[in-house]
């Protein structure tokens, strides 16, 4: 069991309980300090320019907000899909192949196109070899 704090008696060199400060206001005031700090920084000119205007000549607040709108559409779930955009449809190749069901799998499709020539000569070779 533990006692309660007025029960127990203060031992060492404490100050008594009121004159400590408050977590919560002095979080408060630090915030107040930091927020008056940034906004400072920005808006009082140094040289002849704020933080602002030298950020604006270096394109930072464009940079800025294009990679906040890019966080903002992968959070939203509109990602552009790169995958699809890099590969060739496949109407333009010149052939279009049949969705594959679940249960199938299709043959692909070939690589280049022999002549008729080298088509022949491709199958003397074989034959040959096979021999």
């Amino acid at each position: 069991m533990r006692a309660t704090l007025r029960c127990v008696k203060a031992s060492g060199n404490w100050p008594p309980p009121r004159a400590h400060g408050s977590v919560r206001r002095m979080g408060k005031a630090l915030l107040l300090v930091f927020l008056g700090a940034i906004v400072a920084a920005f808006l009082v000119p140094f040289q002849g320019k704020t933080l602002w205007q030298r950020a604006e000549q270096r394109g930072v607040p464009a940079a800025a907000s294009q990679a906040m709108r890019g966080a903002l559409r992968w959070f939203g779930g509109t990602r552009p899909n790169r995958l699809h955009a890099a590969a060739p449809p496949a109407a333009a190749a010149g052939r279009r192949s049949p969705d594959p069901g679940a249960d199938r799998i299709l043959k692909a499709p070939p690589k280049e196109r022999l002549s008729p020539d080298d088509r022949a000569s491709l199958d003397r070779l074989v034959h040959s070899r096979a021999r």
